[in-house]
């Protein structure tokens, strides 16, 4: 007789086809599983473990952290076709040699040869007045050395370097609206190269062959502070830049090394801030809120770099001939043209088209001043003038 099948029991090929599927789930766990891990090790690899990865990829893994050079901003043609800008020149017959055009508000200020035809020495300073466009040669201004270089100008007090051909000279102060002459500081070594921001005179003067001191001067109190003292430094440092925010430099080093140094003003006290913007910080200019600076002794050969209030710098330009802050704007000259970068808003314009040759000479405020050298005569220098925005 028969056996009754238990409730529940299975054929055998239903046993079968259980023991394929069994194997199949348990198959299945398995490659979920391993995939799962899979996963696992690659976000490890890519955020948990990143000198796994750079061995993997054979990356020094110090470059993992220094930040990308990568332009954020967009050439959109020319600046005088879109309306932007609308260059103007500064056309005076009476004064051919336009040394150093320096412009502040409506007045362009710059120094020229005027006394003795004979001898090429720059011997006097004109201050140019856009409105009117009227020129007048400023009184009383005396020249004890050769030649009167880097004219500024800030409300109504002028500064220039009166130097020696041979070395040495003088820092000095012009009173517009009393017009009187007076010494900010002798200089023995090295011309100096002159910032000057509201009633801030800053630049860093040579003492010896190792020794520097960072100066800032009051042009309204006429009270000079020496901000530091470098001894035993044979490498030097950069030129200082001023801005009624901040005071910025660059301490360079024996392996030709630059670390920016920057002092900010704030509610009447000064403190010093430090940045690590993990590359060379060479000639650093700033505006009080971005800070431009060259990744190469010589800007020719390495990049211009833009960083807003020590933070990660994004390229600007490379291979620039000379460049410049203003309020809201990067200038610099690369390729014989002039160009103007809009900080706040990441837009670069050509200044000038590819058949005109022109050089940078000053940003400033609101404005800029350059040369147009198309015809390539400096006996009669053409300078131009434009207020960006």
């Amino acid at each position: 007789m028969r056996r009754a099948r238990r409730r529940g029991s299975i054929r055998g090929p239903e046993v079968a086809k259980s023991i394929r599927l069994a194997r199949l789930w348990a198959a299945g766990r398995v490659v979920l599983i391993g995939a799962g891990i899979a996963g696992v090790v690659l976000i490890m690899l890519f955020f948990g473990f990143p000198l796994i990865q750079d061995l993997i990829t054979g990356t020094d893994p110090s470059l993992r952290y220094v930040p990308s050079l990568q332009a954020d901003f967009t050439a959109l043609g020319a600046a005088a076709d879109t309306g932007e800008i609308e260059p103007q020149e500064m056309f005076l017959t009476d004064f051919p040699i336009k040394n150093e055009p320096y412009i502040a508000g409506d007045q362009i200020i710059f120094t020229t040869r005027h006394g003795n035809k004979d001898v090429y020495e720059l011997d006097t300073v004109v201050l140019f007045d856009i409105s009117s466009g009227e020129a007048r040669i400023l009184s009383g201004v005396d020249k004890k050395y050769d030649n009167l270089l880097q004219p500024m100008l800030s409300g109504n007090t002028a500064v220039w370097l009166d130097s020696m051909s041979a070395g040495g000279g003088r820092v000095v102060g012009y009173d517009l609206s009393t017009g009187t002459q007076f010494t900010i500081k002798d200089y023995g070594y090295a011309m100096p190269r002159l910032s000057l921001s509201g009633e801030l005179l800053a630049f860093m003067q040579w003492a010896g062959d190792s020794t520097q001191r960072l100066y800032v001067y009051n042009v309204r109190t006429r009270e000079p502070v020496t901000v530091k003292l470098y001894q035993n430094n044979p490498y030097g440092n950069s030129a200082a830049s001023v801005s009624g925010k901040d005071l910025v430099w660059s301490e360079y080093g024996s392996d030709d090394s630059a670390q920016l140094k920057r002092i900010v003003f704030a509610d009447g006290v000064a403190r010093y801030e430090n940045y690590d913007l993990h590359m060379n910080v060479f000639e650093p200019k700033t505006n009080g809120r971005d800070i431009i600076f060259t990744t190469t002794r010589n800007a020719a050969d390495g990049s211009l770099m833009l960083s807003t209030n020590g933070g990660e710098p994004v390229l600007i330009a490379q291979n620039v001939s000379n460049y410049g802050i203003g309020d809201n704007f990067v200038a610099y000259t690369k390729g014989e043209r002039v160009y103007i970068c809009f900080t706040d808003e990441q837009n670069v314009f050509s200044l000038t088209s590819d058949i005109s040759k022109t050089l940078l000479s000053c940003a400033n405020g609101r404005a800029i001043t350059y040369y147009d050298v198309t015809d390539g005569v400096l006996a009669d220098e053409v300078v131009m003038y434009a207020i960006v925005r």
